[in-house]
């Protein structure tokens, strides 16, 4: 118990002295699947993002984040009996990322990343017209991400995200997108 303290006091320490920096960030976003290899019909649920910004170059800030996405579908297969089949997808995807202003006032910026996806996906297991059984499905692939925020208050902002994924693991090779869009609180 007197570490995790001492470990809290630490941590709150660190982000207080730098807290005029705003180089930390939170994200809740709204996710979309975007194509047919995912299925549009795919619901979010959550995405959830964590980003700090470590250096600036002029206006141009360097960054790394971590963003962790949920879905969740009901799929109803048309078969004698009906199946009526649950899906549940979680992406978990650090990157490097850039961050440019584009207006003077500074509260519209353009975000650029790339980074890394493993994606999980499970679901009843059933068989399928071919005859497989099918359960737990692991893809992992580089991904490339570009997206807007706009600032509203000084520490919150909105934005909206695009993710291509170029996925391959146990299934075969396929592009996947992603847009999310949801609000942030910089710290």
């Amino acid at each position: 118990m007197r570490t995790n303290l001492i470990f809290l006091l630490i941590v709150f320490y660190i982000f207080g002295s730098r807290a005029q920096e705003k180089n930390w960030s939170a994200e809740l976003n709204y996710p979309i699947s975007i194509g047919e290899s995912f299925g549009a019909s795919n619901q979010g649920v959550i995405g959830l993002g964590l980003a700090y910004r470590f250096a600036e170059f002029d206006k141009v800030k360097l960054g790394a984040s971590l963003d962790a996405i949920w879905f969740a579908t009901t799929f109803t297969n048309d078969t004698d009996p009906v199946q009526e089949l649950k899906f549940r997808d979680f992406f978990l995807q650090p990157r490097i990322f850039a961050e440019l202003p584009l207006s003077a006032s500074e509260k519209l910026k353009l975000r650029g990343g790339l980074g890394w996806t493993w994606y999980r996906s499970t679901g009843e297991t059933f068989f399928n017209s071919e005859g497989r059984i099918e359960g737990i499905d692991n893809n992992s692939g580089p991904d490339v991400n570009l997206g807007l925020s706009y600032d509203f208050f000084s520490r919150w902002f909105l934005q909206a995200q695009y993710d291509l994924i170029f996925s391959s693991g146990d299934s075969p090779s396929r592009t996947l997108g992603l847009l999310k869009v949801g609000v942030g609180f910089r710290f």
